[in-house]
């Protein structure tokens, strides 16, 4: 099946020999913005999977009070996600045209919508964190008296996410994924040393944890406003006269922008409630998801740097007005980003046990996370696939045919198949994570035929 697929991919003219070997150039940029985007969630990966480690050393409650504290926050940080998505398409295309006027135009106008719409979030998780809680967390054996700590404490670094999001976003548009990287290796280091000395040195379990992650995205805005205003020598470097709120620009940012808010914002209600059905099956079942979650996020990160690769490639190539050229970048992406994580997908299968023995010593939970990561390694290329195909997309500017098919994917098939396979055939977690299998076979043969398709190349962003 993998084999048919890939056959599919590189067919009309675009086979391997031709794809890979005779656009070396091509392949070189490539992997001149993959590898720091690489290295760049490869951080972001490792702020995780620390995070889980020391917390981790609480036991397996606090897991699942941080895991459920944070649910429904990841289900509206894409919102944020979703306005720089809709900044990316237009920035994309100004420095492929190197128009840099609307270039820092389009910049300026995603600090007008990102920062408001994160301050908002804060207030409405403040004032309903306990409802919000109480919704996500239903199994019996949940501390969530810490789940509302953690989220409290968590969510009141929304604004500086904000900041940092924009642009990151920004400079991921232009190909120029050395500075995210930078950012957030120097987040890592700080969210270690923050770590350790708020919850092994203070004392202060999930608190601490809750605490470090919000200092940490604090010191991200802090440098993300360093490059904007400070530093003069990057080509969206903004002066304060420049923040001026431009209605028909702000216009097109969101009309790439909602539909990718949409289907950020239904991809992660429908991770929620796939969560949810995992949180029903005990404390040990959802911290074994969680760790396995986590070991598998390394594969997972390395398909999406290639995502922002072709996002910010066939978003440049459409502004120079070469289609071809931008349809064979995605197509290029993807291929590379099915090999690597078919590669990753190899390791899942046969060193599980090592990778999550990492996170954690209980015998029950390593066993339930290894049986997880076993399944998912089946489908490392079509979630590459997935992933690429639907950054190059959105850098097109066709956020509509994704959230369609997101939709799809996640309330017609993955919930009722879940449902099917956790409440009515008894599957357990393992259960779980074939659903997940099949959600993304599906989800990248469908976006393989809108891309094939082309009729992102006529869109006007």
């Amino acid at each position: 099946m993998y084999k048919k697929f890939l056959y599919k991919i590189i067919e009309e003219d675009m086979n391997i020999e031709k794809s890979i070997i005779a656009n070396k150039k091509l392949i070189k940029n490539i992997f001149q913005i993959t590898i720091p985007a690489v290295f760049d969630l490869l951080a972001q990966t490792l702020i995780m999977a620390f995070d889980m480690m020391m917390v981790a050393s609480l036991g397996p409650t606090a897991i699942s009070s941080v895991g459920v504290g944070t649910a429904a926050m990841y289900a509206l940080i894409p919102a944020l996600i979703a306005v720089a998505t809709g900044t990316t398409a237009l920035l994309s295309r100004a420095f492929g045209a190197n128009n840099k006027i609307e270039g820092k135009k389009a910049f300026a106008q995603s600090f007008f919508i990102a920062i408001p719409l994160g301050i908002f979030l804060t207030v409405m998780f403040l004032i309903f964190s306990k409802e919000i809680i109480n919704l996500v967390g239903n199994a019996k054996d949940m501390n969530l008296k810490d789940a509302i700590l953690y989220q409290n404490m968590t969510v009141i670094g929304f604004p500086f996410l904000a900041i940092s999001i924009s642009t990151f976003y920004a400079f991921r548009a232009m190909g120029e994924n050395k500075i995210p990287m930078i950012g957030n290796t120097l987040a890592l280091i700080l969210k270690i040393l923050l770590n350790y000395l708020l919850i092994h040195i203070f004392k202060w379990g999930v608190f601490g944890a809750a605490l470090s992650t919000t200092l940490t995205r604090l010191s991200s805005a802090i440098f993300s406003i360093y490059l904007v205003f400070w530093s003069k020598k990057n080509w969206i470097s903004l002066q304060i006269k420049d923040l001026k709120f431009d209605y028909f620009t702000a216009k097109r940012i969101l009309k790439v922008g909602i539909p990718a808010a949409m289907e950020q914002l239904g991809l992660r209600i429908g991770m929620l409630i796939f969560e949810m059905m995992v949180i029903s099956l005990g404390n040990l079942a959802y911290a074994a998801h969680k760790i396995a979650l986590t070991a598998e996020s390394i594969s997972y990160n390395l398909g999406f740097a290639f995502a922002f690769a072709a996002s910010a490639l066939v978003g440049q190539e459409l502004g120079k007005g070469s289609s071809k050229k931008a349809l064979k970048d995605g197509y290029i992406c993807t291929i590379i980003a099915m090999i690597v994580m078919s590669t990753f997908g190899l390791l899942f299968f046969i060193m599980p046990h090592f990778l999550v023995s990492l996170f954690t010593d209980d015998k029950k939970v390593i066993e339930l996370s290894t049986t997880a990561l076993k399944i998912v390694s089946i489908c490392q290329p079509f979630s590459g696939a997935s992933l690429v195909l639907a950054g190059s997309l959105r850098g097109a500017g066709d956020t509509k045919s994704v959230l369609f098919i997101t939709f799809l994917g996640i309330f017609l098939i993955r919930i009722p198949t879940t449902y099917l396979f956790l409440d009515i055939l008894n599957f357990g977690l393992a259960g779980a994570w074939i659903v997940m299998t099949i959600d993304l076979f599906i989800r990248s043969y469908l976006l393989y035929y809108v891309f094939k398709r082309g009729k992102w190349k006529y869109l006007q962003v």
